[in-house]
């Protein structure tokens, strides 16, 4: 695996930079966790694709509904 380096102005605080690396850890951590979760899945990207869509349909009448009824 490679390195990520991020350099922070002196100008801020240890604490914040210390913050900083943390957070960017853990959210490189989270692409690896899903990928071991789904390792076994079934579902194909098409019907991951398929999915998706129907559910972006599905918000989308359903904030249709709610913001610009006819009432």
């Amino acid at each position: 695996m490679g390195d990520i380096v991020v350099r922070v102005p002196l100008s801020v605080d240890e604490k914040l930079a210390d913050l900083i690396a943390k957070t960017i850890s853990e959210r490189l951590k989270t692409p690896a966790r899903l990928n071991e979760m789904l390792k076994n899945s079934e579902l194909s990207e098409e019907d991951a694709v398929e999915l998706g869509r129907k559910a972006k349909m599905g918000r989308g009448e359903y904030l249709g509904g709610r913001y610009f009824s006819s009432d």
